[in-house]
């Protein structure tokens, strides 16, 4: 005990309740393996007892045990205002619609909206090279897009800000009845399904059977849950195989060679959403996926 307390003496200085010493543990390799070999029934046992016998930099939580996520933590869905603030690139989008260019200045106002909206919020994520990948990929797709189909995908927005919240807070409140990091997974999963799920039948009833915003909103929402659970590396692979697909698409374009619609980035969106569903259901599960910021 003496010497895992001495190799995570960091993360055990920091934590402010055992769920952070068990999402540390298993980011750095440790499994319930591990705690059964320190005499522990699984992980979240023995971050209990390290947490209790570890001097810390900062005061414990009040609560003993495994304490109850915080109170804003808890509530299944974002405050009014974060709510509402989502809707504010549905509503840039459609005014633009009706000025001059819209199939020019829709796009054009409609990603910078977005990217202010979701700086903030359960979308909110560290910045990295998966943000210039989506901010390429929707520059090269959503002038492709309907004025109805632009307008759709632009208000799931809130739709996706809802589904990301409600499982980031049902995940964490898996802490208490879970038995092991394994138990732990097999309660989380289904809930990720469910929220991809939900957010899926979203897009169909927002853009119907569009192929392109349809596979565009399903990767940049599964890419964005996967960036917001300290997952961004498959997230920039998702969105950079993607933009890829639509450059090529745009300069067949400018040379008038076959492949210049939008089944090639429509078809690439979809198989890289997918990719990063099957991706997402086996990282999300862990509990380092849902350490707490």
């Amino acid at each position: 005990m003496r010497g895992v307390m001495h190799a995570h003496r960091a993360l055990l200085a920091h934590a402010t309740d055992p769920w952070e010493i068990t999402a540390g543990l298993e980011a750095q390799g440790l499994t319930d393996t591990d705690a059964h070999r320190l005499r522990h029934r699984d992980l979240f046992g023995l971050a209990e007892e390290l947490f209790a016998r570890a001097p810390r930099s900062r005061p414990p939580a009040p609560a003993a045990g495994r304490p109850a996520p915080a109170p804003e933590r808890a509530k299944p869905w974002p405050a009014a205002r974060t709510a509402a603030a989502h809707l504010l690139p549905a509503a840039v989008c459609a005014a633009a619609t009706t000025a001059p260019h819209p199939h020019l200045l829709a796009p054009l106002l409609l990603t910078p909206a977005a990217a202010a909206v979701t700086r903030r919020g359960p979308l909110r994520a560290a910045t990295g090279p998966g943000a210039a990948w989506a901010a390429a990929l929707l520059a090269l797709t959503l002038p492709r897009l309907s004025r109805p189909d632009l307008i759709g995908l632009a208000a799931t927005l809130l739709p996706a800000a809802l589904a990301a919240r409600w499982f980031a807070v049902r995940a964490r409140a898996q802490l208490a009845p879970s038995h092991g990091l394994s138990d732990f997974a097999d309660a989380v999963r289904p809930r990720l399904a469910a929220a991809l799920a939900g957010y899926t039948a979203v897009l169909l009833a927002a853009v119907g059977a569009s192929a392109l915003p349809l596979a565009l909103g399903a990767l940049l929402f599964t890419a964005r849950l996967l960036a917001v659970h300290r997952r961004p590396a498959p997230a920039a692979a998702g969105l950079a195989a993607a933009a890829g697909v639509a450059v090529l698409s745009a300069l067949a374009g400018l040379l008038g060679l076959p492949g210049a619609g939008p089944a090639g980035p429509a078809a690439a969106c979809a198989a890289a959403a997918v990719a990063l569903a099957v991706r997402a259901l086996r990282l999300l599960p862990r509990a380092s996926a849902h350490h707490p910021t």
